[in-house]
Order: structure tokens, then sequence, then C-alpha cells
């Protein structure tokens, strides 16, 4: 298992953070270059992997850097996260007698393609899902229910991250996350999940 993508979507549905942690789009491909590049190299190869234009190449930060095909898996995943979370399903997503942290945590959402999204809903009406690449399908439930266990944790820490930034005075509460100390804390966390799965394969 490892942790493909991220994203942070307000109450209105409008994404505040949509990040990637492979590099497997062209868009990514500008951050390979060597570091001793010049800055007209560096916009050449842009260029050449960005043909119709679709990746904003200036001020390009962690937050940009989502790719197109996980951006689709995403907001195909937001219709399911509104079936199991919206007013019609009378908070049936719910574990009863759930309090606090996992009680904001919905699961799975659905599996695209090789592809699981899980989502996680505060009580202000944020989303986090996340994207993890599944490599054996045929995992007992023992395998299951600690991976469940791991992705809710790391989901809280993603809480706890995003009310920090949300707690700053200079932050823009509607509008896309960009904060230097929310990328690097995201970083991290998912380094630290990733790991941790890789051990246990």
């Amino acid at each position: 298992m490892a942790l493909v993508s991220l994203a942070v979507v307000g109450r209105d549905n409008e994404p505040l953070y949509l990040r990637d942690f492979v590099t497997n789009h062209p868009a990514d491909a500008a951050v390979d270059l060597r570091d001793d590049a010049t800055d007209t190299e560096r916009q050449q190869q842009q260029n050449d992997d960005d043909a119709f234009g679709f990746f904003n190449s200036e001020g390009r930060g962690a937050n940009d850097s989502c790719s197109l095909r996980h951006q689709f898996i995403i907001h195909a995943a937001l219709d399911r996260f509104e079936e199991m979370t919206g007013s019609s399903s009378g908070g049936r997503w719910r574990t009863p007698g759930a309090v606090g942290n996992n009680a904001m945590w919905v699961g799975l959402l659905c599996p695209i393609e090789e592809v699981r999204v899980y989502g996680y809903l505060t009580n202000t009406g944020i989303k986090f899902l996340v994207l993890v690449e599944d490599e054996d399908d045929g995992q007992d439930s023992n395998q299951t229910s600690a991976r469940d266990k791991d992705l809710k944790a790391f989901m809280v820490l993603l809480h706890d991250l995003f009310v920090e930034y949300t707690l700053n005075p200079f932050s823009k509460l509607r509008g896309k996350i960009s904060s230097n100390r929310f990328d690097v804390g995201v970083q991290k966390y998912v380094q630290a999940l990733n790991a941790k799965q890789s051990l246990k394969t």
C-alpha cells in the first residue's frame, strides 16, 4: 500500500489542496531536472512536458502537483462521498457510538482501477480524501483493519495540521492552502505512513 495522492476539499466542493506523492505525470518532470540546470533549461523542459498548457508552471508549489488522472479520480470519489454523507444518508456512515476523530472517519469510498479512495469529513464540512495504491486485493481482514487504523491516524494528523493552518490569523480561510509549514507537515506524515506500510509488506 502506498498513499499516492491527497485532496482537501472545502464545504462547497472547491479544491483547497491537491497533491501527488509520485512523479508519474508530465508536470512533475520539471521537478526532476538536475540542480545546476539554468532557468532557460527548466522553462524549456516545462514547455516540452506541458505542450497544451494544462499545468501552471509559474509559482508551482506542492499544492499544484496533482495529476489530471488523480484529479478525475478525486472528482468521481466526491460523488460517492456526497452519497454516503449527504443529508439523504441520515448519518448512516457514522459508526454508532463513535465520538471525536473516530466519528469523522468515513472510510473506504470506492475502488477505482488500482486505487482505493478513503475519506474523512470534519464537523465544518471540510473533506479529506486520500488515494491509496493497493498491490494485493486478497488481503485478509487483519491487514485491512491495520491499514484502516493507520489511515485513520494519518487523517487525524492531517486534520490537526489543517486546524493549525486555519488558526493562523494571516491564512486565507476560503481559498487554496498556501503554507510551507502545511506542505512540509503533509510530506512528513505521508513519508512516515508509506514507510510504515512498506515495512508491513
